[in-house]
Formats: structure tokens, sequence, C-alpha cells
């Protein structure tokens, strides 16, 4: 099984011999104590810049701004599963999402998420059933897994608005939705498989937050008894929204147990991701991806990052969320499905309402991949103890109000070959600055000030790659940075195949359909020692079968404001050697 698409890069950096014994089977994985772990700041302490800020205003304007598509009526439709919302037969669906994206929105800074927040709270509430789910009444024996699934996502939704509200009306209605959770158990929690149905078993963390919010035991009980037949299953987005729950309790009960079934669907996902980080809607195979899919396969990652400490997690995020997720990304800052194979990737495949929205999927993508975005806003600065780490380098002004200190980060994310962070203290306090190291960076050269820092302290192991910066820090400090990354090749061994893709540091580089044949046997023309050979601006090649050149590779994430949501481009992201 192989390891992240950072780390095949890494071995082709260091060494020009790939040997198998480099990938282990599973990742083995380790519950850190409380103390150790690391914990991700609140949404209100983060502001996005850049790029990253940029999707995200993008994906949130997509939403709040769309009151013809997300109409109050459109909730009341999810609510009682009659017609009116995309996706109203999987009632609660929009609810919940939408609550959820309210959540990271209000948290961000977006005023006017609160308003909307109760205007659909006064609707959907008193749509709720006697039976304590969303849809029809008399569901409680239903066997449509539709119903289930999207009374899940109202369950989280609801705690989300709990968490921002204290309104004691959200709970109430959670506790509800949980005790119908738990009524319909028998016919969800063990397949003919034997396994936890992934429809109904992201109801995980919803129930693990009635817990943690409201004190709940029964909840947490029933998340514990349901999470015993957590396995591989079909669905990706929903087995990883699962996969969420199972990291939660592994935090709450101090179980790594959880932590193994969280980490065996990781394994399961990575012998089918693409070089581009793309991951298929169904699993092991499917001919298009799922936005949904692909946001909640960055979120598991940093979520095992937090309790685990393993790097390697953020590593898999960033490849996914630089590469395949931006590439998923459309001008209308929305979300949906695009044709996958191993070899291209994008296209037109699924696009519902009679083609309407294009490839873009506005019933759950457009909302998902918004709560995703901001989800990684997070995540960019974590705390532990004495430290504060840097784990992700977009643009971003980070507060840590408790400390007394604020991080200014600017770069050029997501090529990420240089960056700034600026650390500003109110007073001068002694405290561990650690800075990942990037797997597709051989090194960072690092500056303090625009002096050349040689006494950084570096942690390396098999599994993390930090520098520490250990000192008093007072004032306003500059740490300059350069990432050595170079254009190359990364071989596609773990398939048995000669095929290779080419990457310029932490990016995927492919062929657009827009310019070129791309179904043709296209290859990367490399020099005498095995290297990408670049044109006159330093750019690689890729000839036809005639030999003819055609214009470079590019990043594949390089084209989300093209109007192309109705007829999305195509990208070859694997090449022969020339």
């Amino acid at each position: 099984m192989r390891e992240s698409f950072a780390g095949w890069l890494l071995c082709c950096l260091l060494s020009a011999t790939v040997c198998n014994a480099a990938f282990a089977e599973e990742r083995q994985v380790e519950l850190l104590p409380k103390q150790k772990q690391q914990h991700p700041i609140a949404f209100s302490q983060v502001q996005l810049r850049g790029e990253l800020g940029a999707r995200y205003v993008a994906a949130t304007c997509n939403l709040l701004t769309r009151t013809d598509r997300y109409s109050l009526d459109s909730f009341a439709a999810s609510a009682a599963a009659r017609p009116g919302a995309l996706w109203w037969d999987w009632p609660g669906d929009q609810i919940g999402r939408w609550l959820s994206v309210l959540h990271v929105a209000e948290g961000l800074g977006w005023t006017p998420a609160a308003a909307n927040r109760k205007a659909v709270a006064d609707v959907i509430l008193r749509l709720q059933t006697a039976d304590g789910n969303f849809g029809k009444p008399g569901s409680l024996k239903s066997d449509d897994a539709r119903i289930p699934s999207g009374n899940a996502f109202a369950l989280r939704g609801l705690m989300d608005a709990y968490a921002d509200t204290h309104d004691p009306r959200f709970l109430e209605a959670a506790r509800r939705l949980g005790r119908y959770f738990e009524a319909i158990a028998p016919w969800w929690e063990k397949t003919p498989e034997g396994k936890l149905h992934e429809f109904y078993g992201h109801c995980l963390d919803g129930l693990v937050a009635l817990n943690e919010q409201g004190g709940d035991q029964w909840a947490l009980d029933l998340a514990k008894r349901l999470a015993k037949n957590a396995g591989r299953t079909q669905h990706t987005h929903h087995s990883l929204s699962l996969c969420r729950g199972l990291i939660d309790l592994a935090r709450v009960t101090g179980d790594k147990e959880y932590l193994k079934k969280a980490e065996n669907y990781l394994a399961w996902c990575r012998e089918n991701l693409t070089v581009s980080g793309g991951l298929p809607e169904e699993m092991p195979k499917s001919e298009q991806d799922e936005g949904c899919g692909l946001a909640d396969w960055i979120v598991v990652n940093l979520m095992m990052f937090q309790l685990t400490g393993d790097d390697r997690y953020v590593g898999d995020a960033e490849h996914t969320l630089v590469n395949h997720f931006f590439m998923n990304q459309f001008r209308t800052g929305g979300f949906g499905h695009r044709s996958f194979s191993q070899e291209i990737i994008g296209g037109k495949h699924w696009q519902g309402w009679d083609g309407k929205f294009g490839s873009e999927n506005p019933g759950c993508c457009s909302l998902w991949g918004q709560w995703a975005l901001g989800q990684v806003g997070r995540f960019i600065v974590t705390e532990s103890a004495g430290t504060i780490s840097v784990n992700l380098y977009p643009s971003a002004e980070i507060a840590l109000p408790d400390r007394g200190v604020r991080l200014q980060i600017s770069s050029d994310f997501p090529r990420m070959s240089r960056l700034r962070i600026r650390v500003e203290c109110e007073k001068p306090q002694r405290f561990t600055l650690a800075l990942r190291t990037p797997e597709w960076a051989s090194s960072l050269d690092v500056f303090a000030d625009k002096e050349v820092l040689d006494d950084l302290d570096t942690a390396s192991s098999d599994r993390n790659r930090w520098l520490r910066m250990s000192r008093e820090w007072k004032g306003a400090t500059d740490i300059d940075i350069k990432f050595p990354a170079k254009v190359c090749v990364v071989p596609r061994f773990w398939r048995n195949t000669k095929d290779v893709t080419v990457v310029d540091g932490p990016l995927c580089l492919g062929l657009s359909s827009s310019e070129a044949d791309i179904d043709l046997p296209w290859a990367v023309k490399l020099d005498a020692a095995g290297k990408p050979a670049l044109d006159a601006a330093g750019r690689p090649q890729v000839v036809d079968p005639s030999g003819k050149t055609t214009k470079p590779l590019e990043p594949i994430n390089s084209r989300w404001l093209t109007p192309d949501e109705k007829d999305p481009a195509r990208w070859r992201i694997l090449f022969q050697r020339k």
C-alpha cells in the first residue's frame, strides 16, 4: 500500500532507486496524550487571505447570496421531504449542511449568518416529526437509506447551531433526532456484511456532540455501540463522514481503537487515490469524483493529525487541497463532480437537474466544499503545550489571544516557493515555533529578520520533519522561508507501470483538453539525467506520438475561474517517458 504523494516525491528527490519496502501496509496510529495533541484554533481567530481566502469567499457568496436557490421554502421542503429543495428526497440534508455552513461562516466573520440561521430555524424546527426525524411521519421502519443519511447531517447541523447560539431549541431538536437514530439502529447498525451502514453511521459525530455539549451519556453510549461495526463501506463521502465520528470518539474516550478504524479506511482510500489526490465517489472504483468526498478526505486527515501528531496526514490533506480539490471548484465558487480515472481527470460527467448547473452540485458539494475550506483555516496553526505549530502555509492572519501572539503569513500559496511569517508578541515570552517541512521540499531555508539561522532544532523521523525555534520572542520578528523544490517526475511504481506524473513543488501539472487531444499517449521529454527537459522559460514539455511538442504543462488547479462548469476541461495527469 502506497504512502502519500508527498512521500513519493521525497523518495524521488533523495534517491534514484525506489524500493517497495519504503511503503507500509497500513499506518500504525498512536493516540497522543491530551497535552501533546495539536489543538486547532477557533474560526474567530483566523482571517484567510490570498488564494485560499478568495476561494472561501467565492464558495460562501455562492451560498449566502443565492436566496433564489436556497430560499426559506427550500428549507421547509427539505424538512418535510417534498419537492422544492435540490435534494428534497434526502430529508434534513440541506438543513444540516446549511447550519454547518453558517457555523463556519459566522466563525470567520460573516455577520449575516446569525440572522439567516434564525430565519431558517423558525421555519424548520416546527416541521420535525413526532418520531424526531425530518421528512415524512411514520418513517421509523423505512428501508430508504436517504432518510437516515439526510437526518445525520441535520443532527450535526443542529449541534453546530447550538454551539453558536446556545438556543435550547436546537439542543432539544437534536435530542429528539438522536432518539430517532437510537430507535432505527436495529435496521442499520449491521448490514448483511456485518458492517455499520455508512448512510446511517455518519450520525456518529452528531451523537458525540450531543454528549459533549448537552451531557447526554446515552448518545455517547449509542455512538460507541454503533462504532463497533464500522468498516470499509462503499460510498466515499458518507464513509469519511463516519470517520469524523470515529475520530471524535477517540478524542472523547481516549480509545485509539476508533482511530485504527479510521486509519483502515484512509488506507483503502490511498490505494485508490489519483496522483492528483482525487478519490472516486464510490470505493474502490467510480467514473466520477465527488466534491463532498474530497472535502471529507481533507478534513478527516487534518483531524487525524490533531490526535496523532503524525504530519503525514497534513501532507495528504495539503496535496488533495491544492490539486484535485482546487481543480474541482468552479468559477461560481461551488463544487461538484468531474469524470475520474487514474490517467485523465476532469471533464463532464454527472450533471443533475437537466444540466441546469453543469457539473456543479449545489445540493451538497457546493455546501460541503465551503465547509471544508473554512475547516482548513483552523489547522493552519495549532497549539500544544508550549509550542505553536505552523502546519500549512496559505496567506492568513492568526490570532492567539491567550498568548498575546499574532502570526501573519504571507505566501505564494498554493505553489509555496517562499513565504514570510511575522510573529508579533504583546509582551516578551518564551515558546517554541515549529515549522512543518513538507515532504515535497528537500529542506527549509529559514531566515529571521534577514539573518540566516543555523542553530535550528531539526526534528526528523520517518513520520515527521519539523524545524523548531525555541527562544524568547518579543515585539515583531519576520521569519522568511524558502522551499527548495524543482520540477520533477514521479514514477507510478506502485501500479507497476512506466507512467509518470510531473510536479512543480506541491503542484500536480497536467495537459488540458483545451490545448491538445489528451486521449493520445503523450510523453514527457526527459534529459540524459532522467529529469524533465525544460524550455527557455523553464517549463516542462510533452510530446504527442509524432514527436510534436505542444504547449507547456500547467497546474491542474489553475483554471478554476474559467467559465467551464457546463463543459469542464479534462486533464491528462499521467505521461509516458520520452
